[in-house]
């Protein structure tokens, strides 16, 4: 076998990567959304106005990223300072690279299933790392 077969995507409507990441992410995070805000006074209580601005803008990052994923958007570069930020933007520009030789985007419903489920906890993580984890808002308090 000279050829791997197609990489498994969401793009088939009623398929089951298609289901879950219409039906199953969305709510993962909105419960990421409703913890943080949950939990506001708590931040404010522990950090004053630099922790409520840290909840928002971390709520903000990620209702960003769930319309990102509902409405199919490319996916983007990652902007933390985490050790991993290099490899998964190498990665990302790869499959990009990959799925313009044949005429696809790198998106959320078109791209490799498996990448995509992962890069979705990445983009969680980058949304508090950035506002909560080294170098963001609330830095060394997770």
């Amino acid at each position: 076998m000279d050829e791997l077969p197609p990489q498994l995507t969401a793009q088939e409507e009623g398929s089951h990567p298609y289901l879950v990441m219409k039906d199953q992410k969305p709510p993962i995070i909105t419960k990421a959304i409703d913890a943080l805000h949950r939990h506001k006074d708590e931040f404010f209580k522990k950090y004053g106005e630099e922790g409520t601005e840290a909840e928002k803008k971390a709520i903000s990052l990620l209702s960003k990223l769930r319309n990102e994923l509902q409405t199919d958007k490319p996916l983007l570069p990652l902007h933390d300072d985490w050790v991993d930020t290099d490899i998964w933007n190498q990665y990302l520009e790869d499959q990009h690279n990959l799925l313009n030789e044949n005429d696809k985007k790198i998106s959320w419903f078109q791209s490799s299933w498996l990448y995509v489920e992962c890069y979705l906890y990445r983009r969680i993580h980058e949304a508090l790392v950035l506002r909560f984890g080294p170098g963001g808002a609330l830095a060394g308090d997770l």
